[in-house]
């Protein structure tokens, strides 16, 4: 970076008026001080732009060797590890359509709902409780 240029500043001004000539000169002052600061940022914008468009050119020619030449040392590690991928890829396809078609539907499952709420097995008796129910109804019939 080079040194910033001097600020010159208005001689002294020895009438009675000082205090605006002092102000003017302080406003001059700071005036310069922003227009070097301007300077120095259109000077880094510059260098940012030839930056980026040097960037850009270098990912566009990686871009153009990927394109071009897609396989290269590592081509078969890659390819290797790809068919690896399919063959899992293939293996959990073949669970998902075996699970899909041992697992009941939505629809089923709203179907078997519909049924059991319309058969309520809890109103139902246990083979134990008919067989109470048919003791009892036995001893009815022989104390009679």
């Amino acid at each position: 970076m080079g040194r910033p240029d001097r600020v010159r500043h208005a001689p002294p001004h020895t009438s009675s008026g000082g205090g605006i000539g002092s102000d003017i000169r302080a406003l001059n002052s700071s005036i310069l001080l922003m227009t070097q600061k301007i300077k120095y940022i259109v000077r880094n914008e510059k260098i940012l732009g030839r930056n980026l468009i040097v960037l850009n050119k270098k990912i566009k020619i990686l871009d153009e060797k990927v394109t071009l030449n897609p396989r290269g040392e590592d081509s078969e590690v890659n390819s290797k590890e790809v068919d690896s991928l399919r063959k899992q890829v293939a293996l959990l396809e073949a669970q998902v359509e075996d699970l899909q078609g041992r697992l009941a539907t939505k629809e089923e499952i709203k179907e078997l709902k519909y049924v059991i709420d319309s058969i309520n097995p809890l109103e139902f008796a246990t083979l134990d409780q008919v067989k109470d129910m048919i003791e009892k109804s036995k001893n009815k019939k022989v104390e009679a």
